[in-house]
């Protein structure tokens, strides 16, 4: 089973009704990026989900927030985060 990035889950729920996030999930989503170098890649997708505690579907509903209210942006095909110290 291939596991889906944060990135593509986040373009992929781009197109599904947005679900309500708790305050908590973007906060652990947002120190999880930020301790990671303020960016999402494929090399430390993984290890920003463990931190985070959230599932792909939580993360990436999370992430979809982030770049609606431009908090996080995709540039070059990485999400970079724009908040929490980066």
């Amino acid at each position: 089973m291939i596991r889906m990035t944060l990135l593509s889950a986040a373009l992929a729920a781009a197109a599904a009704p947005a679900l309500a996030q708790g305050a908590a999930d973007e906060q652990a989503m947002i120190a999880a990026i930020a301790s990671n170098g303020c960016r999402v890649t494929a090399e430390n997708n993984a290890a920003i989900l463990q931190a985070a505690g959230l599932s792909e579907d939580v993360a990436a509903a999370v992430v979809q927030a982030l770049i609606d209210s431009g908090r996080a942006a995709v540039e070059g095909g990485v999400l970079v985060l724009k908040t929490g110290g980066c």
